[in-house]
């Protein structure tokens, strides 16, 4: 499920790491809904309980170090979830924070002017042309020494982590996820700010050839790491 938001900042000025500020806008919806009912489950269980993806657009945003200059109040966010259920409750939550000033530091606040669902077409072709609405983010972790390495377009590997990815998502797809084919020269690497620390992601659109049911998840639930955190959204644009 697909919904718009539209919501206004009091002042045209957000944190250049805002993805950790619209995460407390979810937690605080989520944590007053229902007296909290479902907090638990989505924020203490792991991503797994909570799968969804959202983006951000900002007008002609400039980056002043921690802050970024806007042109204008406005923010438009698209979100979208894998589940019907979890879909409602966030919904249903968002809406008890219409027209709230929520705090976001600075002396600033964001506040929630409109939601409503959008219907999404399903892609019916072997092919789709995606454009990325919030960066493509590709995080391996290594068990060996516990650390972790982010991955971009200008790795060779890629192509493979993204695969190891669907896998994870379609564990029952192997072989179809192995036979996508992928031209990958519409991305490009930028480093992002994010819970502290700079993360190398892909921007840009991107082509996928092979399974329309694989092509049609990557539609509906974005595509690499870190997806309910602002990270990996696309649209079809062809």
């Amino acid at each position: 499920m697909k919904y718009i938001l539209k919501l206004e900042l009091e002042k045209p000025v957000i944190r250049s790491d805002y993805r950790r500020t619209i995460i407390s806008f979810f937690k605080k919806s989520i944590s007053s809904y229902m007296d909290g009912y479902f907090y638990e489950e989505l924020y203490q269980s792991g991503a797994k309980k909570k799968s969804f993806v959202w983006s951000i657009a900002f007008i002609k945003p400039v980056f002043k170090g921690e802050l970024m200059e806007l042109a204008g109040n406005e923010v438009n966010m698209t979100l979208k979830f894998k589940e019907q259920q979890t879909a409602l409750i966030y919904y249903s939550s968002l809406l008890m924070m219409k027209d709230q000033a929520f705090p976001i530091g600075e002396g600033n606040h964001i506040s929630l002017k409109s939601i409503k669902m959008i219907s999404e077409k399903e892609i019916t072709d072997d092919y789709a042309v995606f454009k990325v609405l919030s960066p493509i983010c590709l995080k391996h972790h290594y068990k060996e020494n516990n650390k972790d390495r982010y991955l971009t377009v200008e790795d060779a590997e890629f192509a493979i982590e993204l695969a190891r990815k669907l896998k994870e998502d379609l564990p029952y797809m192997d072989e179809e996820i192995e036979s996508l084919r992928y031209d990958l020269s519409g991305l490009k690497k930028i480093i992002v700010p994010a819970y502290g620390l700079k993360i190398p992601v892909s921007i840009g659109s991107f082509v996928v050839s092979g399974d329309k049911n694989i092509l049609n998840h990557i539609l509906k639930t974005g595509v690499g790491s870190k997806r309910n955190s602002g990270f990996g959204l696309v649209e079809q644009v062809m």
